[in-house]
């Protein structure tokens, strides 16, 4: 079950912002990480090496918060998405990953990037997060 999404916190994810997700270890304990992600079809689309430690605690755990933010003291806001983790079949890895590196590098270091992503990549988890609830907070 997808939770209901603002179109004033949608309008905010579609902003290139790095992310931070929160999973949960083995031993219960919360963990954090920066990530780039993309906002489309109403989820968090990223992508994470199999190898990482993030990657291992989604797969222990697919029940993930993701918090992405604006720091401006003139202008506070957060969207917090708690949802479960899906890997995508559906959407090409590589086209992902170049929307992303465009928005966070701009197109000529951002094409170099994704040139990486191109093709079959078994050591990438591309994933999404599906939202199950959603708060958004401004000043």
């Amino acid at each position: 079950m997808s939770a209901t999404i603002t179109r004033e916190a949608e309008a905010f994810l579609r902003e290139a912002r790095v992310a931070v997700i929160a999973t949960v270890d083995a031993q219960g304990h919360p963990r954090t990480a920066p990530i780039w992600f993309l906002w489309d079809d109403d989820a968090a689309h990223l992508f994470t090496g199999r190898g990482t430690r993030k990657w291992r605690e989604i797969e222990a755990n697919p029940r993930v918060s993701l918090s992405v933010d604006e720091r401006d003291p003139e202008r506070y806001e957060a969207v917090i998405i708690d949802g479960r983790v899906e890997e995508v079949t559906d959407r090409s890895l590589y086209d992902d990953v170049r929307t992303m590196a465009l928005a966070y590098y701009g197109p000529e270091r951002g094409e170099t990037f994704a040139e990486g992503y191109r093709g079959d990549r078994a050591d990438v988890a591309h994933f999404r997060i599906v939202p199950e609830r959603v708060t958004h907070q401004r000043s």
